[in-house]
């Protein structure tokens, strides 16, 4: 089986994880199966010969773990867009220009953004990250993972305007 299958079944499941984040509406459901996602989609770009997508990843992974356990504040965004910058320098594949940092500032942006109590904000930055690596996968023929980027675009798109239609139940004393 070729490498390039391979990666991309690795790819695939993290990638149908990515879909399901979409329409999650809690911050620690989304975080929690990013963790999961991430794993795969690195396994899956590091296959595929996407080094700095398969760093992204891993940091990813640990962002979200102390996502979970810590305020996100200034020195913690920080530290982890300090880290992804290093790394990205350190692995950075030559050749690949710009292209090579499209994983990188997809992290930023849903690093600055995870903390925010508005999951729109989370949602919308999911979906900027999104573009990026449509463009990512694409040039490393990452197919799985292009096609889920698209549907992981289309699908918090919809989770943003269920958040916006989203009428909380009044209470109902008892």
């Amino acid at each position: 089986m070729s490498i390039l299958l391979i990666g991309n079944a690795f790819a695939l499941v993290g990638a149908i994880l990515m879909i399901v984040t979409g329409f999650l509406k809690k911050k620690n459901q989304i975080l929690g199966v990013q963790i999961v996602q991430f794993t795969l989609m690195g396994i899956g770009n590091f296959l595929l010969g996407g080094i700095s997508g398969a760093v992204s990843n891993a940091v990813g992974i640990l962002r979200n773990v102390v996502g979970f356990k810590k305020e996100f504040t200034l020195p913690y965004k920080l530290f982890f867009v300090a880290i992804q910058a290093v790394l990205t320098l350190v692995f950075y594949q030559s050749g690949l220009g710009i292209l090579a940092w499209f994983p990188f500032f997809a992290t930023v942006m849903f690093t600055w953004c995870m903390d925010s109590l508005d999951e729109r904000v989370l949602k919308g930055a999911i979906i900027g990250g999104e573009l990026l690596w449509a463009f990512y996968d694409f040039h490393f023929m990452n197919y799985a993972s292009l096609t889920c980027d698209i549907f992981t675009i289309v699908s918090n798109t919809i989770g943003i305007l269920m958040l916006m239609h989203h009428k909380p139940e009044p209470e109902v004393a008892e």
